[in-house]
């Protein structure tokens, strides 16, 4: 479902269509002087307007789509890490070996090395960084960790090829890929919204200020009473908070 500050541009973008559409209807008796509020300004404007509506829609759509993605490549990563602890616990491995390995399984399913301690209900509560360490950079340098460890024992030798060393530097490669679409497709919907914004919303220049002249240029023509200025008047469109 759109936002309603999507609906809200859409709208703007529809009524002022209607502003060039009662323009139109005007006939000759429509023509200021001023270059930005002829006609075939606001027929280019409105077509611009609808342009940049359908970009930021299709830049929205590509950053839903790489974020699905990348959730989808994480999700498995905490039950795969599970089953390489699994794996790891049954090759000869040393005690400390497989206590550096539980750390990183630790860090991978976001579980504390040890419970927060009970605070004094009359002190200050105590400062904690986050526990989970969760963000999808953190992932995958555990993640990473974790592999380079494996990779350095000769005795872990796992029975299924997903929990082999290549297949998990495999899996590595592909969280890195998807993690790594998705600050530059921020960025692209990012600047697809500022382009739709400076159209609609440039003060002086935009879409809502041209359509406030155009309504002030059809007062001055028939008066602020005639039908002609109070149909063209109660077409609304209003800046919204960005």
């Amino acid at each position: 479902m759109a936002s309603k500050s999507e609906v809200g541009h859409a709208k703007n973008v529809a009524n002022f269509n209607m502003i060039v559409q009662s323009v139109i209807a005007l006939g000759a008796d429509y023509n200021p002087a001023r270059d930005s509020i002829k006609l075939t300004a606001l027929t280019a404007m409105k077509e611009v307007a609808k342009a940049d509506l359908e970009k930021v829609i299709g830049h929205n759509v590509a950053l839903n789509n790489v974020l699905n993605t990348r959730s989808i490549a994480f999700s498995g990563l905490k039950p795969l890490s599970t089953r390489i602890m699994g794996a790891l616990k049954s090759s000869e491995v040393s005690t400390e070996l497989i206590d550096d390995a539980k750390g990183y399984n630790r860090k991978i399913q976001g579980r504390r090395a040890s419970p927060k301690p009970v605070a004094d209900p009359g002190a200050e509560p105590p400062k904690y960084h986050s526990a989970s360490q969760q963000s999808f950079d953190s992932q995958i340098q555990h993640f990473s960790g974790f592999i380079a460890l494996l990779d350095s024992l000769e005795s872990y030798e796992p029975g299924k090829a997903d929990l082999k060393v290549p297949s998990l530097n495999e899996k590595m490669a592909d969280l890195i890929t998807t993690n790594d679409a998705v600050p530059a497709a921020f960025i692209e919907a990012g600047k697809a919204r500022a382009g739709r914004n400076k159209t609609l919303y440039e003060t002086g220049a935009g879409l809502v200020d041209t359509a406030r002249s155009v309504k002030e240029y059809v007062k001055s023509l028939f008066g602020a009473k005639s039908p002609e200025y109070v149909q063209i008047r109660r077409i609304r469109l209003r800046k919204l908070k960005l």
